[in-house]
């Protein structure tokens, strides 16, 4: 009888246990949640039709713009600077071609803040396509992912390009010898004609800043060197002024060495810069545009 009671009392500790886990599971919410793997984010789908590529013939550049809701098209100064409007072209993923292969004067002038690298200039045929919205906030986080679309050199097709990444930090970036400018420091695979692209939060879908360059710095000596290139045709020798103050003579053949030497040092490198968020409202308001 002894027996039989312990193992009867055993019995109803199970049962009520195993009860009680299957209420207590009923009523449980899982903590997981779905990964998702999709780097273009909720602005993606708007981005494809409303970033275009930006080309200006006389002076050899091309770059990236974005459709804005005021119906103009952002992009960096840099990208445009020196060009009239009758030349300056822009393609689409949906065709569209506006400038000097399609309908002249096509734009209106642009507007340029050189300090801040933003440019912005509306066509005189409206484009018909959604815009991409401008952040509210100014408060990114470092570690945010974000994206930008755009049309690095090299790529041919009419559709922007996506590159993703996140923010690392802000970067004070020298403007001249007496005045730099914020900017967000990017890691992502930004390349010659990024520059004017949309950088969006990949959570929210919106503009967050505009990408203007690749960090890839260079000594003063190895810019003296390149400008010696661009500029002498001939066959020469040149002085090179180190760091330290040294001089030294090297030939034509041992300074393009040099260069391509230093040049195929920095490939590595994958990180850019964009304006801020505030900067990008700022210059839109002062020239009564609203964000």
């Amino acid at each position: 009888m002894k027996l039989n009671g312990i193992f009867t009392i055993l019995l109803s500790f199970v049962l009520s246990f195993l009860m009680f886990s299957t209420v207590i599971a009923a009523d449980n919410i899982q903590t997981r949640a779905p990964m998702t793997t999709d780097l273009a984010g909720s602005g993606g789908a708007v981005a494809v039709p409303s970033v275009f590529r930006i080309f200006c013939p006389s002076q050899h550049k091309s770059g990236t713009g974005f459709l804005h809701k005021s119906g103009n098209i952002i992009t960096a100064a840099h990208v445009i600077e020196g060009c009239t409007p009758s030349e300056i072209m822009i393609i689409g993923s949906k065709g569209v071609h506006i400038g000097t292969n399609g309908k002249p004067n096509g734009i209106t002038k642009p507007v340029i803040d050189v300090d801040l690298d933003l440019a912005f200039f509306a066509p005189l045929d409206k484009i018909n396509t959604q815009a991409l919205p401008i952040s509210i906030n100014d408060d990114h986080s470092i570690g945010a992912q974000v994206s930008t679309w755009g049309f690095p050199e090299g790529y041919s097709s009419p559709a922007p390009l996506l590159s993703s990444g996140y923010i690392a930090g802000v970067d004070q970036v020298p403007i001249n010898k007496d005045k730099r400018v914020r900017r967000m420091v990017i890691n992502a695979a930004f390349n010659s004609g990024n520059s004017g692209g949309p950088l969006l939060e990949i959570e929210t879908g919106t503009v967050i800043g505009v990408v203007v360059s690749k960090l890839a710095p260079l000594p003063s000596e190895i810019e003296s060197a390149l400008a010696a290139l661009k500029k002498d045709k001939t066959i020469m020798a040149f002085v090179k002024t180190r760091s330290d103050g040294t001089k030294e003579s090297m030939s034509e053949a041992q300074l393009l060495e040099e260069v391509i030497q230093y040049l195929r040092s920095q490939t590595q490198l994958v990180i850019g810069h964009a304006v801020m968020t505030s900067d990008l409202r700022d210059f839109l308001m002062s020239n009564k545009i609203e964000p």
